[in-house]
């Protein structure tokens, strides 16, 4: 049985590169950073620069601690309430951001961006689809 989405923004990316990176925008109080994140469906949650935490003025150990584990090392990371805008899509959620400086990529994760977000991605063509989640009518 076919089955039919429909999207507000479509965004082409260039697949040759590491993955499907985004403009994203993180704002706290008046203050917005810019900076491009990756999508990865496969992170459990949201997670950014500490160097974008210090742009953005937070003090980035008073949030809730988080450890994180990769393939082939650990982390710690630490959440902070603020404003996710990606593609004209606008949040207000929780992301973390690294404990130490020199994180080697922004990651766009299924809690704070994912799970708000309805998302469809034809290689292929090199082209992103994106919608803010609203639940079906059955």
């Amino acid at each position: 049985m076919p089955h039919s989405l429909q999207f507000e923004v479509e965004h082409p990316y260039y697949s040759r590169t590491d993955g499907i990176w985004i403009p994203t925008f993180l704002t706290v109080g008046t203050t917005t950073v810019e900076c491009e994140a990756k999508v990865d469906t496969g992170a459990e949650f949201c997670l950014f620069q500490r160097e974008l935490a210090d742009r953005l003025g937070l003090p980035v150990a008073a949030g809730p601690r988080l450890s994180l584990q990769t393939l082939n090392s650990s982390f710690q990371a630490y959440g902070h309430e603020i404003q996710l805008s990606t593609l004209g899509l606008t949040f207000q959620v929780t992301v973390y951001f690294a404990e130490e400086y020199g994180l080697p990529r922004n990651l766009l994760g299924r809690v704070g961006w994912l799970q708000q977000v309805r998302l469809a991605v034809v290689d292929y063509e090199e082209i992103l689809y994106l919608s803010a989640y609203e639940p079906r009518m059955n």
